[in-house]
């Protein structure tokens, strides 16, 4: 399933219902921010990093540039498309467009599950920060 990484600072009203459908059916493990939540996380200047699939959202990132680098959070997908490798291919993207833009990507608090696949993506454990750079 090939996925296209997108940068999504303004989400559309087709954009909203894909997130709320993944927040729906992620909200204890993924997608932990309600629809208003995420929106006042955009109007504070984070985004949205979603994989798209036939111009539908299946999976998204929230991330907020920080001095650090690029904080990531909440990685989710749709019921649907799980287990057909939807965050390694928004990670390996993002790695890539990281790489380009030379920026320090990283995740707080990651919970047990993420932590391999983190790791065989190069992302480096150090005082429970997972960074990449």
């Amino acid at each position: 399933m090939p996925v296209r990484l997108e940068h999504i600072h303004q989400p559309t009203d087709a954009d909203w219902q894909d997130i709320s459908k993944i927040h729906q059916e992620t909200a204890a493990n993924g997608l932990c921010d309600s629809p208003e939540q995420l929106k006042q996380k955009l109007q504070q200047g984070s985004w949205v990093i979603g994989g798209r699939f036939n111009d539908r959202i299946i999976g998204l990132m929230v991330a907020t540039e920080t001095e650090q680098g690029v904080q990531l959070e909440q990685a989710a997908v749709r019921a649907i498309t799980q287990r057909r490798g939807v965050i390694h291919q928004l990670l390996h993207h993002l790695q890539k467009w990281a790489q380009e833009e030379e920026k320090v990507l990283y995740f707080r608090n990651v919970n047990s599950e993420f932590q391999a696949p983190l790791s065989s993506r190069g992302f480096v454990n150090k005082d429970d920060i997972w960074t990449y750079n």
